[in-house]
């Protein structure tokens, strides 16, 4: 009992220390005046009102970006008003503007709402039906929206990285860095996977990332946050993965800074892609398989943990301060997420888990065919065995649990599912990887010699 209280306080003090932490960075990006960012921030809208609601980012791909969460962000970031800074940061508003701004709506369950000027000048809220917050921006911008809406429900945690781009770059600019960032990431990763896990994981990961359209995600303002969560995790567990003292914390952690920099887009992938990692590497020590799974049900429960208490913890904050009523709004919006329907989408949650399964199992295909023909041409110099299947189940149980994590996401979250599949598609790239290298630990590849590579 000791030991378990002394863990809940450890626990509580590292989340104290999170939570003071969140609040500065944020309230210290919101203390200078919009008008530094305001060019940019125009110029921004321009690009995307050329680009539109949703832009196929190229000729040679389906993959889109969702320019209309892009365009909430920069109107959050343009909204803040730095005479108020904790009040803007908690209620995360958009066309907000001192002095011209009449009339406020609180945050509520449901769809997002956009508010554009209609051809008489006059506003009109929209739904689903006719969502323009590209349009939005460009009508706040230009004078014509003078109601705010408040978006307290998210901690926005990628705003103190924003805000402070958009006083160098408008959104290309932001884009290009983004770009440059994730080079940058995927290379040293590749390196650090390859050094400490070799050859065929790296192929495996790397793999993986680029057919979820991993540099495409550098498009994204609102998911290229929780990839620089995923793969700064996975590199730092990778530097330090034989000094880890206490990977339950580790996890904790990632799971709080999960919460806070996400817009609900594909969180799983910063518990999925480090665990992976972790449990490659303690399997080329030869740990029990039993062990394997308690470490992944533990650090999934603790990095659930970790995600849902700095989550709860915003409304809590924000209704004792501000009364607006957030935590029944969220609990709201919590259940109608978790809805297997939704009205605005023609697409049943079954037939997009069809189209996520076939769509991936097209690349498993690609990536067999590939590591057959690396086979066939070094036929003379490797030897390939098949594990027994009892020994092979017992060793990769824990990467099949791994691999079916988003099925269980797409499943208890079907409303987001169904109503955002160009951007919760990514979480794939964890089912994945997971049976890519459930196929690759099928095989014992030697060289004649018996020496294993």
């Amino acid at each position: 009992m000791k030991n378990i209280l002394k863990k809940v306080i450890k626990y509580t003090r590292v989340w104290i220390i999170l939570f003071i932490i969140f609040n500065l960075s944020l309230c210290i990006t919101s203390l200078f005046p919009s008008e530094i960012i305001e060019e940019n921030v125009k110029s921004s809208s321009d690009i995307l009102l050329k680009e539109g609601n949703v832009y196929k980012i190229s000729e040679f791909s389906s993959i889109t970006n969702n320019n209309y969460t892009d365009a909430i962000i920069i109107n959050e970031a343009y909204s803040i008003d730095n005479t108020d800074p904790i009040y803007s940061y908690m209620a995360m508003r958009k066309n907000y503007k001192k002095g011209e701004t009449n009339k406020v709506l609180t945050d509520t369950s449901g769809e997002l709402v956009s508010i554009n000027a209609n051809e008489n000048g006059e506003t009109m809220i929209n739904t689903v039906d006719y969502y323009n917050p590209v349009g939005e921006l460009h009508d706040f911008l230009d004078g014509k929206i003078d109601t705010s809406i408040t978006y307290g429900r998210y901690w926005h945690g990628y705003m103190p990285i924003y805000r402070i781009l958009l006083i160098f770059f408008d959104i290309m600019g932001i884009r290009t860095f983004l770009f440059v960032l994730f080079i940058v990431m995927f290379i040293y990763l590749m390196y650090l996977l390859k050094k400490k896990l070799g050859i065929w994981i790296a192929v495996i990961f790397g793999y993986a990332l680029i057919m979820q359209g991993y540099f495409f995600v550098s498009y994204s303002l609102e998911s290229s946050p929780i990839f620089i969560v995923m793969m700064v995790s996975c590199i730092i567990l990778l530097k330090r993965i034989d000094k880890i003292k206490n990977l339950y914390m580790y996890f904790f952690i990632i799971g709080c800074i999960t919460n806070f920099v996400d817009f609900l887009t594909v969180p799983l992938i910063t518990l999925a892609m480090p665990l992976s990692i972790y449990l490659l590497a303690k399997q080329k020590k030869g740990k029990d398989y039993k062990e394997f799974v308690k470490i992944t049900l533990k650090s999934a429960i603790i990095w659930f943990i970790g995600y849902t208490l700095t989550w709860v913890s915003k409304w809590i904050i924000y209704d004792i301060l501000y009364h607006e009523g957030l935590i029944k709004s969220a609990i709201i919006q919590v259940l109608y997420r978790t809805e297997r329907y939704n009205p605005n989408s023609a697409l049943e949650l079954m037939e997009e888990l069809k189209i996520f399964l076939l769509d991936n199992i097209q690349y498993i295909l690609l990536l067999i065919t590939i590591m057959m023909i690396i086979g066939l041409i070094n036929v003379f110099k490797l030897n390939i065995k098949v594990k027994k299947m009892s020994e092979y189940v017992k060793e990769n149980l824990s990467f099949f649990i791994i691999s079916f994590m988003p099925l269980i996401w797409y499943i208890l979250l079907a409303n987001h599912t169904i109503l955002h599949p160009r951007f919760v598609y990514r979480h794939m790239l964890i089912f994945l990887c997971g049976i890519l290298i459930c196929i690759k630990n099928l095989f014992i590849i030697q060289k004649k010699e018996k020496k294993e590579i």
